[in-house]
């Protein structure tokens, strides 16, 4: 079997945001594929919520064996073993009126190799990545030229277009 490319964007509004995405880091490349690119850091203010602390998001480049969903329940515990509390943001994000609600941990799987498919749980490549600089930004740095599978675009033409707005 040949391993997967997989873009991951990782991003914490944390107090200790930098040290989390780095921690992040270091544990996908144990337990879910071997990281072969790593973005800068890169800020931005929340989006969907008000928050105080700004985000800092990572996009990391992984090669994996396993298949999305094993990807996305593997991301999924790392994220909980770093604090996140998703039945505490849904109570927040609700009480607020926001769609979202700070975290420790965000990690979104980006793109799994060319997939695309959407169900309950998995939306490949990520959803509203066309309209997002927050997760244009760090994926331009890593996969410039990747090309979306469903909107036959770059991240790099994808985000020049968005900034030009």
């Amino acid at each position: 079997m040949i391993p997967t490319s997989v873009i991951l964007l990782l991003g914490s509004n944390d107090m200790e945001a930098a040290a989390i995405v780095n921690q992040a880091v270091a544990i996908i490349n144990e337990s879910v594929g071997k990281v072969v690119k790593c973005s800068g850091e890169y800020r931005s203010a929340a989006y969907g919520f008000t928050s105080e602390r700004e985000f800092v998001n990572r996009g990391v480049e992984i090669t994996t064996m396993f298949d999305a969903y094993e990807v996305l329940r593997r991301i999924n515990c790392i994220e909980a073993l770093l604090g996140r509390d998703r039945e505490q943001e849904h109570r927040i994000s609700a009480e607020r009126n926001e769609a979202y609600a700070s975290r420790p941990i965000d990690i979104d799987i980006i793109f799994y190799g060319d997939l695309t498919f959407e169900d309950s749980r998995l939306t490949i490549p990520y959803h509203f990545l066309d309209e997002r600089e927050y997760a244009l930004r760090p994926v331009v740095e890593i996969a410039p030229n990747r090309k979306h599978p469903a909107l036959n675009d770059t991240p790099s033409e994808m985000l020049a277009r968005l900034t030009k707005s």
